[in-house]
């Protein structure tokens, strides 16, 4: 979540808490357990009566990336489902395209270059703390039965060392 608000940020996009002053409405999503699975729709349509006359609400997150086509045809409030790799706005086509972008395979995937909207490598907002969180890696190359995050976040890959050193 932070790597998007980074990139938002980055973009011009300013944060707010008050869903009803939002240009662009972004549900995080996840898909893990079934109870996260429900918060994420429940949070979805609560912000889908929130949101002021054309404001976009975006559905991003391993609940879009998994279930992306049934979000979109079963969801009419949401302007767009964003798998993981695509854009959050500045989008002209449907939320079914924007869910078809990004197909999810299960199992190994053949290596594949990282997309330029890697979570991996997203800008980070300044902490507001005396602390903050450093992304290292992303994805996983073990198939694990019982683990679907694989396929959402696929191969394993590192950031440099010196981007690493960059940021904090």
């Amino acid at each position: 979540s932070e790597k998007l608000v980074g990139q938002l940020g980055a973009d011009g996009f300013d944060a707010t808490d008050d869903p009803d002053q939002a240009d662009l409405l972004v549900v995080n999503t996840c898909a893990f357990i079934g109870e996260a699975r429900q918060e994420s729709i429940d949070t979805i349509l609560a912000l889908a009566d929130q949101k002021a006359d054309g404001a976009r609400l975006v559905v991003t997150g391993c609940l879009a990336e998994r279930y992306g086509a049934e979000l979109a045809a079963e969801l009419p409030e949401v302007d767009l489902v964003a798998g993981f790799g695509v854009e959050l706005h500045d989008h002209h086509h449907g939320a079914d395209e924007a869910a078809a972008a990004v197909p999810v395979t299960i199992g190994r995937r053949p290596a594949a270059e990282a997309p330029a909207f890697d979570l991996l490598n997203l800008p980070r907002p300044r902490s507001t703390r005396p602390w903050a969180y450093v992304k290292v890696a992303e994805g996983c190359d073990r198939a694990c039965g019982f683990c679907a995050i694989p396929s959402f976040r696929g191969p394993q890959r590192s950031r440099p060392i010196e981007a690493i050193l960059d940021e904090v």
